[in-house]
């Protein structure tokens, strides 16, 4: 159970910054934040720090299984986290942090990928490897970020890579240390940070793969029905009639068809009627006046 707690914390603080990273943050064009519009980025700041010190305490009280890649993307994170907090003259710029929060991203995407417990063939290798992808979407995404420090795409990007990797540390924490991991496998663990997860036979290794293939899909779609439902309500709120253009009143639609209440279907008679009647001599004062013929007089 500590184990299924440790990535429970962990996967529920990711989901929370993920949170504040897709809060609306006001940045001005110039490369340094005024810290009157740098709340929301030192509440994020904060979480960070707190879970990057756990993650570090928890690290060294592994005697048994001291990892010094841990220790170091631990570091990392922590010196992003309160780099915004240093006594300096003017707040760090927003591409430095950037950078920093890059190298401490790609830190943790070598610990996950060059990970090799105690047993090659574990089923939680499956799962490591599968985290690999939100990690990898963070750090592009805060790559582009430091090279656009204004932007918000970048900034939802990185949201949706921590909210992945958070789901999937809880989804990780009960595939692991509950009764949820796949038929016929079970969890040996030698240490509180040394354990593996073996199989009976090697279709029950291959079902167990299957098995966390899907979950990771299912998560993926989770997280993309999410956001979509998110921007939708966002739209819905903040939607406006789109620039250039507007909305034709009632006298402006019926200005350009004077004739449409008067419309008849006539038949070709009647149209050839009107058109001997048009042809006629008109009518003035009630009097229907014809042109007159020249006489020419004879004789005088």
């Amino acid at each position: 159970m500590p184990g299924l707690v440790a990535y429970s914390v962990a996967g529920l603080g990711l989901l929370a910054l993920a949170a504040l990273e897709s809060l609306p943050l006001r940045v001005p064009p110039l490369p340094l934040l005024p810290r009157r519009h740098s709340t929301p980025l030192h509440l994020r700041h904060l979480l960070a720090a707190v879970l990057s010190a756990l993650c570090l305490l928890s690290a060294l009280l592994s005697a048994h299984h001291l990892s010094l890649p841990t220790l170091a993307a631990s570091a990392l994170f922590l010196l992003y986290s309160l780099a915004p907090f240093a006594p300096l003259a003017a707040p760090l710029p927003l591409p430095l942090l950037d950078l920093l929060l890059a190298a401490a991203f790609a830190q943790e995407l070598l610990l996950f990928a060059h990970r090799r417990p105690s047993t090659a063939a574990g089923i939680e290798n499956r799962y490591f490897d599968l985290l690999l992808v939100p990690i990898t979407l963070c750090l592009g995404a805060t790559l582009l970020a430091a090279h656009r420090p204004g932007e918000t795409t970048p900034r939802l990007a990185r949201a949706a890579g921590l909210a992945l990797q958070g789901t999937w540390m809880v989804q990780m924490g009960f595939s692991f240390f509950t009764s949820a991991v796949a038929h016929g496998c079970a969890l040996h663990a030698a240490s509180r940070a040394d354990y593996t997860i073996k199989c009976r036979t090697h279709e029950d290794y291959h079902r167990a793969r299957s098995v966390a293939t899907l979950q990771f899909n299912g998560h993926l779609a989770l997280l993309v029905i999410a956001g979509a439902a998110a921007y939708a309500a966002v739209l819905s709120r903040t939607s406006r009639p789109p620039i250039g253009y507007r909305l034709l009143g009632k006298e402006v639609q019926m200005e350009g068809m004077p004739m449409m209440s008067r419309f008849t279907l006539d038949s070709d008679e009647e149209k050839e009627e009107e058109r001997i009647t048009t042809a006629a001599a008109p009518v003035t004062n009630g009097v229907e006046s014809h042109d007159e013929i020249p006489l020419h007089a004879t004789g005088s």
